[in-house]
């Protein structure tokens, strides 16, 4: 097995990871369409919400698709442009490499998992724009900002100078 190929795998799992996300989408988001519409207070208070909540899901769900079969499909595309050379995995375990496979795990189950809280972010962010803007009715969901940041931030980190990374940690050692 090459570098190349076990990146193209891990990109295809992070695909699949964001993919399962939809079904979480579906549950909450169709679940609170009927609920909305099935309590029947007025039409003119139910029509704006309604209509925001249909259009930012159906977005959300929309891109959600796009980007995990994109992952899934161009994963052998996208491992050519992060790995330059095509190299065999070697089986001999050193520090270095132990520190690689360590990093590079990390780093691309932390990306996947920032994908797959990408829509979360999404609706953390509009609703503390709308919070921000006066709207009183706005309700800013329990999203920890700090660390979603951090763990993108990290995770793109280690995946694009895992070289320099282990060779730090080597030297260490």
């Amino acid at each position: 097995m090459t570098n190349r190929i076990l990146t193209a795998l891990a990109i295809r799992i992070a695909g699949i990871f964001l993919f399962i996300k939809i079904f979480d989408q579906f549950g909450s988001y169709f679940l609170s369409i009927y609920l909305t519409t099935a309590i029947g207070i007025s039409k003119d208070s139910l029509n704006e919400p309604l209509e925001k909540l249909y259009y930012t899901g159906t977005f959300l769900i929309f891109a959600n698709i796009i980007v995990s079969l994109y992952l899934f499909i161009k994963a052998e595309w996208i491992s050519k442009k992060l790995i330059r050379t095509d190299k065999e995995i070697s089986t001999e375990l050193n520090s270095k490499s132990l520190s690689k496979v360590i990093l590079i795990t990390v780093g691309i189950v932390w990306l996947a998992n920032s994908i797959y809280l990408l829509p979360d972010f999404i609706k953390y962010c509009v609703e503390l724009i709308s919070k921000l803007n006066g709207n009183e009715n706005a309700h800013v969901p329990d999203f920890s900002l700090s660390k979603y940041i951090s763990r993108t931030i990290i995770g793109l980190i280690l995946i694009f100078r895992i070289e320099k990374i282990s060779n730090w940690i080597t030297k260490r050692i």
